[in-house]
């Protein structure tokens, strides 16, 4: 199944509305649906409950009337299901299984909120969604912040770059994939952002392009070999320049004490002769 990645755009909402969620009171009876299944463990227990409780509280909007993200709350929730069974090293259950078991077991809290297609996401795609979902989260932390939390905020900025900056370097021009477009989306989102908040840095740059991200750092390659060469070149030059025959100087040294040596030579045999 081809994975939808447009619910990212009203991700940075649904992140803020999980927060209110999880705050809700749940009743017990929906809550005690959600233990004592099958080869359940604690954690399971815990997941059921949270995701009751986001589906509560997006249903709550529904009828105040306050929701409008009409298309993309169901694969959002599909999403969030999947993310949070995978965060378990050793999980039984699938997403797909996990959802056909707790709606089993509590059709009235289904019926009486809604329904989604609950669907196992494959390996590759969920990496890059759960990467998505950091960046979503990071912006979500830096839009509530202080913008006085001067520390705060550099360091959620410095996290975000960071991991944009890796991921956009899967997105090579000509390419189409689904999470550069959402990364896309997220980009023009953030540096929205940067130009308008007083939490961010206005002297770090703005998340770039692929491009931004790739030409600079082929071309510190190519400075760095350049560098390289230049340095292998000067060393063979200066192994080049180390002197085979003496200096002048040296060479009228020689002379000087061959010359005087040659001189004391005649001087002495001379007088031996003499003396004899």
């Amino acid at each position: 199944m081809a994975e939808d990645y447009t619910f990212f755009k009203d991700c940075y909402n649904y992140i803020e509305d999980e927060k209110y969620a999880l705050n809700d009171e749940l009743s017990i009876f929906y809550s005690d649906n959600c233990s004592k299944l099958p080869n359940w463990e604690e954690y399971h227990t815990a997941i059921c409950i949270k995701f009751k409780k986001v589906i509560k509280y997006i249903n709550s909007k529904f009828i105040t009337g306050e929701f409008y993200h009409d298309t993309t709350y169901k694969p959002y929730m599909n999403f969030w299901l999947n993310y949070q069974l995978g965060q378990l090293k050793y999980s039984k259950f699938t997403a797909e299984s996990f959802y056909k078991l707790i709606e089993e077991h509590d059709p009235i809290f289904f019926t009486s909120t809604f329904k989604i297609n609950a669907h196992n996401i494959s390996e590759n795609d969920l990496k890059y969604m759960k990467s998505l979902y950091d960046l979503y989260k990071l912006y979500n932390d830096i839009i509530t912040l202080d913008p006085g939390n001067a520390n705060g905020c550099n360091s959620k900025e410095n996290e975000c770059f960071i991991l944009y900056k890796d991921l956009i370097q899967n997105c090579t021009p000509g390419v189409e994939k689904k999470i550069c477009k959402a990364l896309l989306d997220f980009r023009a989102l953030y540096n929205t952002l940067k130009r308008e908040s007083q939490c961010l840095n206005k002297e770090l740059p703005e998340l770039p392009s692929y491009n931004q991200v790739i030409i600079p750092s082929q071309k510190l390659d190519t400075v760095s070999e350049l560098k390289q060469e230049q340095v292998q070149a000067e060393n063979r030059e200066t192994i080049s320049r180390v002197p085979t025959e003496l200096s002048p100087e040296n060479n009228n040294i020689l002379k000087t004490v061959g010359s005087t040596l040659g001189a004391s030579t005649v001087f002495f045999s001379a007088y031996m002769v003499k003396t004899f």
